[in-house]
């Protein structure tokens, strides 16, 4: 069984205050000016919110301050799949910058099955099959009748990196041409000529909610990734991304520029 993640152990530590206060969700929430939901997620490790929230919710359960100690210990929290899912359908903005692959969220599952294979060299067949397995269920966000506002910026290298072959790059390239017809889904390359930006930095991705500060958060293979919802951190991730985002090419030429690459070299 995986060891519990800090997140966890943190909201397994309000429940115990919020008992031991004889207070419901839905009182604890009241109480502490924020939504019943909000106190669920964070009672299973699967939601973030503010440091000014969580003194409302310490003050509320009287725990003297220990939540608010506690609190930052998760802000760059390991993450798991399910709780990044979870996350991610909540979401009402996406921004994903990638230089090495082509984003989680558009990955065919060949092509999905290919990196973990690459990535998770001592995994064995079913264990990869599981990661490939969540990162496919994570795609039906977009399929939903009111998708995520999203923006995906991928290096012009990721266009020429064959994980899995040409019959699986070439399927994997119309994906991304599908993508951006899609309403609500920008797709941008990035071109090698191109470096007056800071995606150099690495992977670059953010969520943003209706009802919660946004996240940053970086992904790989290994973990979904790590976390954080502090606001200098996201401020600047969101800065970053819009600097990356003007350097790249727009979607309609990006789309141009996919297309020309699947017919030159994966045709």
């Amino acid at each position: 069984m995986p060891e519990p993640t800090n997140a966890r152990l943190f909201g397994d530590l309000l429940r115990a205050f919020r008992e031991e206060a004889g207070l419901s969700q839905t009182e604890l929430a009241k109480a502490a000016y924020c939504s019943q939901s909000l106190i669920s997620g964070l009672e299973t490790g699967t939601k973030g919110t503010r440091e000014d929230t969580i003194k409302s919710i310490d003050g509320a359960v009287g725990a003297n301050g220990k939540l608010v100690v506690i609190w930052p210990v998760t802000a760059s929290e390991q993450l798991s799949a399910e709780n990044l899912a979870a996350l991610e359908a909540e979401a009402i903005r996406l921004a994903d910058w990638d230089s090495r692959l082509v984003p989680g969220l558009l990955q065919t599952p060949e092509y999905a099955r290919a990196v973990a294979r690459n990535g998770l060299p001592y995994a064995n067949e079913a264990e990869q099959d599981e990661v490939v397995a969540k990162r496919v269920e994570r795609q039906a966000i977009l399929q939903r009748e009111r998708p995520p506002l999203s923006w995906f910026i991928i290096d012009e290298a990721v266009l020429y990196r064959a994980y899995g072959g040409t019959k699986v790059m070439r399927e994997q390239l119309l994906r991304l041409e599908s993508a951006a017809e899609q309403p609500g889904i920008f797709v941008q390359v990035m071109r090698f000529s191109t470096v007056r930006h800071p995606g150099f930095e690495g992977p670059l991705r953010i969520m943003e909610f209706s009802d919660k500060p946004p996240i940053w958060y970086t992904e790989g293979w290994e973990s979904a990734g790590r976390l954080s919802d502090a606001k200098d951190a996201v401020s600047a991730a969101m800065v970053h991304f819009e600097l990356i985002r003007a350097a790249a090419l727009p979607p309609e030429q990006s789309a141009e520029f996919i297309a020309s690459i699947r017919g030159s070299h994966y045709e």
